[in-house]
């Protein structure tokens, strides 16, 4: 495992780091999280969250200290984008957080119709959302009582 970095001597890091800040630890972005570590002659930072059930997900970037490059993979594209632009990085990177609450969203519904073809009656499904709202062991993975209501009205519909 690569040694960890700080964000405050990294200036492109810290300046992610900081518009990620109002969504770090916070249950509805998945307790989205940063890490930066070196990698050989580049850096690299991971954006990681989860989603109900404790799947977990992650956006790369790396940055290419040689030419000051970012490289990224950005959430529709199927292949790896490339800028020197930390202002096209952070716009990314706020499409793809706006994003996470509907990704969980998303997913629950699955998780959900999984197990009613599981066979499960209603008062197991319930149950089963009320395991995911009480998960501390992978606090991202738990759901809130937002994602609670909505899972409870997806049963119901």
């Amino acid at each position: 495992m690569p040694k960890q970095c700080t964000f405050t001597a990294h200036p492109w890091a810290a300046a992610i780091h900081e518009a990620l800040a109002p969504y770090l630890h916070e249950i509805p972005y998945g307790n989205l999280r940063v890490d930066l570590s070196p990698w050989q002659a580049d850096e690299l930072l991971a954006i990681v969250y989860e989603v109900p059930g404790g799947s977990t997900n992650q956006i790369t970037i790396t940055h290419r200290k040689a030419s000051q490059t970012f490289i990224y993979l950005s959430l529709d594209a199927q292949q790896e984008q490339a800028t020197e632009s930390l202002d096209e990085v952070l716009e990314m990177l706020a499409q793809a957080v706006a994003r996470i609450p509907e990704l969980r969203r998303q997913r629950l519904r699955e998780e959900i119709d999984r197990w009613k073809a599981a066979g499960m009656s209603r008062p197991e499904l319930f149950q089963q959302l009320n395991q995911l709202l009480h998960m501390h062991d992978l606090r991202g993975g738990s759901i809130t009582e937002e994602e609670l209501k909505g899972g409870i009205a997806y049963i119901l519909a």
